[in-house]
This record gives C-alpha cells, structure tokens and sequence, in this order.
C-alpha cells in the first residue's frame, strides 16, 4: 500500500503541477475577492487530482501491469481515496483559512455564515470524487470522463443558484445551522459508499 501511495505521489509531482499551481493561484486570489469562483473552485479541482491519475495509469497500462504485482485490486482503488481525500482536506483547510481572515478583515465574520460556507465547500470537495470514481473504475477513465462532464455541468449550475444566497460574495444570514451536522456526515457517508462501489465495480472489470 505505501509503495502504491509513493507511486502516486511521484505521478502528482510529474503530472500535476500545473493543476497545483492554479489552486495556488486561485487559492491567492480568493484573498483579493469575494467572486465565488475563486472561492469554490479549488476545492473542486482537488477533487479531479484522482481523475487525473487514473487516466495516465491507463495511459501507461499500469492496469495491467498491476495483475502482475502484489496488490489487491481494493488497494488500487483505495489509493486513489485516499490521496483525493488528503487533496480535499487540504485545499479545505486552507480555504477555510483564508475564507475565515477575509471575512474579519472585511468586518463581517459571523460563525452560521462561516459554517455554512465551510460545509458548501466540504460539498463541494468530495461530491466530484463521490460521483466520478465509480464510473471511472467501472467503465475506463475515457467512458467514465462522461460522469465528470455531467458533474461540472451542475456544478457552474450550482454557482448561478448559489449566488442568490450571497451578498458582496458571502452567504446572507439563513437559519440553516441545524442540518450542517447533517449535511457533513451525509457528504462523508457518500464518499465511504463511493469507496465501496468502486471496490466492487473494479473487481469486476475485466482490464
């Protein structure tokens, strides 16, 4: 499992930092801001990092070069978890940091808004993952690259919805404190049935 994580990270370090660079600058930018663009999309970037490496493993057939190694097909797939997850959290905490300093400097940090843009952008990292992986492990990451079309279709839909919730780029203050919880543990509860689902789908298909 390590060797399957240090694998990726090598292909990380070669193939995405273009990728990683454009969070940073996004990340950067959202400072000087409050355009929700720069505000959500590095989260839903971080989310594509295990899109990406799947399609250079089958550009490199390491899928069928992995059948020769010894790894379970539930590695393979959870590797690719995990280093999403690392990806999301970290983009996460860092959003939240700089969300949380723009917002006082500006003078208007209030703890329900800053919660419910915290659990919009928790959405926003692990919905993409969630929906993606599975098709992607079941069908190859060229027929599986449909799902991700599909999800950054809602998505910039999801932006224009949005945006009538905000005023000078922050969320009014709406009365939803009661479903956070419910809506993180829902979000977590998505990307462990992902995992599973992915599990399975890859231990059926024939690579």
């Amino acid at each position: 499992m390590k060797g399957l994580l240090l694998k990726d990270l090598y292909m990380i370090k070669k193939y995405c930092k273009l990728q990683l660079l454009f969070v940073a600058f996004i990340l950067a930018g959202s400072l000087a801001t409050t355009n929700i663009f720069f505000i959500f999309y590095p989260c839903l970037i971080s989310g594509i990092i295990p899109v990406t490496l799947l399609s250079y493993d089958e550009l490199s057939q390491w899928n069928e070069y992995s059948d020769a190694l010894p790894y379970k097909k539930s590695q393979i797939v959870s590797v690719k978890y995990i280093i999403g997850m690392l990806a999301q959290i970290l983009v996460f905490i860092i959003s939240g940091v700089i969300q949380a300093v723009k917002m006082n400097i500006d003078g208007i940090f209030v703890l329900n808004n800053f919660l419910i843009l915290m659990t919009t952008l928790l959405v926003i990292s692990f919905l993409m993952p969630s929906i993606t992986l599975p098709f992607m492990f079941k069908l190859g990451a060229i027929k599986g690259r449909i799902a991700y079309i599909v999800v950054i279709f809602v998505y910039f839909a999801g932006v224009g919805v949005f945006s009538a919730y905000l005023v000078d780029g922050y969320i009014k203050i709406i009365s939803f404190s009661g479903i956070i919880t419910i809506v993180c543990l829902a979000v977590i509860a998505l990307y462990a049935l992902s995992w599973k689902l992915s599990i399975a789908f890859y231990k059926k298909r024939e690579v």
